[in-house]
């Protein structure tokens, strides 16, 4: 069995995934903040449980960059009118100005590269990420079966 072509997938992720936290680190963000931020100006009524879903990240982590952009001022938590354990996440004034500032050239930069990829390929490419996710979650789960 020729293994060649999943190692490929796995270098391609790690280089995408390098060059998205290094344009992150250029707007003086890291990757997560990134991402969580993006999400809370275009989401309705973020939640960390919606967001932690949304980007298939655990709880926790999602967490406490949600303690850290709410520490440096950058969202805040406001509490649901009709369910009272829920907190809306919402950005600030200093949030908005940051995201205006520093999230616009990258939203700029995603919009360019879905304009030229187009929608077909960027659901094929979402698809075909889906299933390899839920790939490795299935084999993630089975490992313990496979240890010695």
């Amino acid at each position: 069995m020729n293994y060649d072509p999943i190692f490929s997938i796995f270098s391609l992720l790690r280089c995408a995934s390098g060059m998205s936290k290094e344009r992150a680190k250029f707007y003086g963000l890291n990757d997560l903040e990134t991402i969580i931020l993006i999400h809370i100006g275009l989401l309705e009524n973020p939640t960390q449980k919606s967001i932690s879903e949304k980007l298939r990240a655990p709880k926790q982590t999602i967490n406490n960059v949600i303690k850290a952009l709410e520490d440096d001022g950058l969202i805040e938590l406001i509490q649901d009118e009709s369910d009272k354990r829920i907190r809306i996440l919402r950005l600030t004034t200093k949030g908005k100005k940051n995201r205006d500032e520093k999230l616009r050239p990258i939203i700029e930069a995603n919009k360019k590269m879905y304009e030229r990829l187009g929608d077909e390929k960027v659901k094929e490419i979402s698809d075909a990420l889906k299933i390899l996710i839920d790939s490795i979650k299935e084999d993630f789960e089975k490992e313990d079966e496979w240890k010695v």
